[in-house]
């Protein structure tokens, strides 16, 4: 038993590395552009040692982005559902992302490139995998607008479409850090897209 529990504890720390290494690699060469050699070699692994975890590259970039995905979905779940109010649930929503994307600056990169949505054999798991998530995501976010406008925090506006301008906001914030020099944390921006989504950008008309 012990013996069988030290092997998975090694196998998964195995897939582990490769995967982390194969996603600094993939972000800085590109998915074409990488070899399977150059993963094993930097994750220290001889180059059959991938095929025992991964049919070859494009499984392994498939693999890659699915379990990332559903690692920050699955963070960004369980702080809303820790917040104790709707205001916070919000505000929570967004700096988990956020934070998420300033510690993962690699993978998030890997989208700007976009090369994913060319691959052949993987093009329909990753495709559906990432329809999927994205689908139970607005769902997670559209239940907390519901609750918020039973609350009268926000207007009485389709729930769903809020929960995509929310969404929509977010995504922004992020691809415009991605593209610029982010020499401010992405996080210093939470407050600003609180503000627009909460509150528009229609100025304040003084009163007369």
């Amino acid at each position: 038993m012990e013996k069988s529990l030290r092997k998975e504890k090694e196998f998964k720390a195995r897939r582990s590395e490769i995967l982390k290494e194969a996603e600094k690699i993939f972000a800085s060469k590109g998915f074409y552009l990488t070899t399977m050699s150059e993963i094993a070699n930097a994750s220290g692994f001889a180059i059959g040692t991938l095929y025992q975890f991964f049919t070859g590259k494009e499984d392994l970039y498939t693999r890659m982005i699915c379990e990332k995905l559903e690692k920050m979905y699955s963070e960004i779940r369980e702080t809303v559902n820790n917040s104790p109010t709707t205001a916070e649930k919000i505000e929570n929503l967004v700096s988990t992302h956020f934070y998420f994307v300033e510690n993962n600056v690699d993978f998030c990169n890997l989208f700007i490139r976009g090369e994913g949505a060319t691959l052949s054999k993987g093009k329909t798991i990753l495709r559906d995998k990432m329809i999927a998530d994205y689908l139970n995501h607005i769902a997670f976010i559209e239940n907390i607008m519901r609750i918020g406008i039973e609350e009268r925090l926000i207007k009485a506006v389709e729930p769903r479409v809020m929960a995509c301008v929310l969404f929509g906001i977010v995504r922004v914030f992020i691809y415009d850090w991605m593209l610029t020099n982010q020499e401010a944390p992405l996080s210093s921006r939470v407050g600003c897209a609180l503000d627009i989504f909460m509150n528009g950008v229609r100025a304040e008309v003084p009163q007369c």
